[in-house]
């Protein structure tokens, strides 16, 4: 089930589509970001789609945790474009915490933002 679960929300994600993504969320969900910080998933996607012209990406693998098998960790590529047609690419790992019902109620970005924080600050001005 998190496979699939997991499937859907980089393919929601890739797309942009904003209603797809936040239907696989609690209401009540918490996004923690190295560069938008700790939001609700509302505020967190909308933000970033406002912040995209576009983006690819590439799945790597997909890790289950060993102590709780509701929380899954997703690498993948990032080819993002901003919304001022900056492009960045970098490395991610998403820790997804699902509920009882498969719904996200947290999850956690890991990255290094140094490659791409200097192109997403440029493009914020």
């Amino acid at each position: 089930m998190p496979e699939d679960r997991v499937a859907a929300y980089l393919e929601r994600l890739a797309a942009g589509d904003l209603d797809g993504v936040l239907s696989l969320f609690a209401d009540d969900a918490v996004i923690e970001s190295p560069l938008y910080g700790r939001m609700t998933a509302a505020d967190f996607y909308t933000g970033l789609f406002e912040d995209t012209e576009r983006s690819e990406i590439t799945p790597v693998d997909t890790f289950t945790s060993n102590t709780d098998p509701r929380r899954v960790a997703v690498r993948f590529r990032y080819d993002w474009t901003l919304a001022d047609g900056s492009p960045t690419t970098f490395d991610c790992v998403d820790v997804i915490d699902f509920g009882r019902d498969w719904q996200i109620e947290r999850l956690t970005i890991v990255y290094d933002t140094h490659p791409l924080r200097s192109v997403w600050a440029g493009s914020r001005r």
